[in-house]
């Protein structure tokens, strides 16, 4: 059941993609809106111990994606965003007990990294963003902690949870940096067939790596269980 479902969120994806580089819009109204859902039904069924927050950034990374398909006027991008932001928050909350320690010293250069891909990106784009000044340096700061804790995870250790998780969250930044310029600086569709893959592709890394979290956390549980029992 599994892998018919990725095919179908492979097509779904690849399908908007195609609309969208066509500007066949009112085919995306019914392609896009089965994206995420497809791939929450591939988390329902992979998922042993399902984690709320998780559950609860498919919602409204969902309701993002509806509201930024739609955009009848300003107000729709910004609760579009805002919805986004809220699924950064909880995808967070959900990644906060996996954190290993380290320093400030030692977070550094995942800031550094982040910080710096954020500064040069509001740097030339911050003029353009006009009502939504605020709601992109909030969601951009957001966007570059998460990012900078991923890195430091997977340069102190390198497991593949680490690496999707990481890679994941990449790509759905530059997806987000696509959109941004479309919205606000070109005033126009320039980057189109790449926003709906980065955007699949991207959360569905994050996704798989928080599976793989959710199978660690479940590991100490099942030696207690088995303890127990003896």
């Amino acid at each position: 059941m599994r892998p018919l479902i990725l095919v179908f969120f492979l097509f779904i994806t690849l399908m908007d993609s195609n609309f969208y580089g066509q500007s066949l819009h009112h085919y995306r109204y019914i392609v896009e809106p089965l994206l995420i859902p497809s791939l929450f039904l591939y988390y329902l069924l992979s998922s042993k111990k399902k984690t709320t927050l998780v559950l609860l950034a498919f919602l409204f990374v969902w309701l993002g994606d509806v509201l930024l398909m739609i955009e009848r006027s300003p107000i729709f991008l910004q609760w579009a965003v805002f919805f986004y932001w809220i699924m950064q928050l909880c995808l967070l909350a959900a990644f906060a007990k996996f954190w290993k320690l380290y320093s400030f010293k030692a977070h550094f250069l995942g800031l550094l990294l982040y910080r710096s891909y954020l500064a040069v990106f509001l740097n030339h784009v911050y003029a353009s963003l006009g009502e939504m000044k605020l709601h992109g340096l909030v969601y951009g700061l957001t966007l570059s902690i998460f990012g900078s804790i991923s890195i430091m995870n997977l340069l102190i250790n390198a497991s593949k949870k680490n690496y999707l998780l990481c890679i994941g969250i990449l790509i759905f930044s530059i997806r987000d940096v696509f959109l941004t310029y479309n919205k606000k600086y070109f005033n126009e569709e320039v980057f189109t067939f790449s926003i709906p893959i980065l955007h699949g592709i991207g959360f569905f890394l994050i996704i798989r790596a928080f599976l793989y979290f959710e199978e660690q956390q479940m590991e100490p549980e099942k030696i207690s269980e088995f303890k127990l029992e003896r």
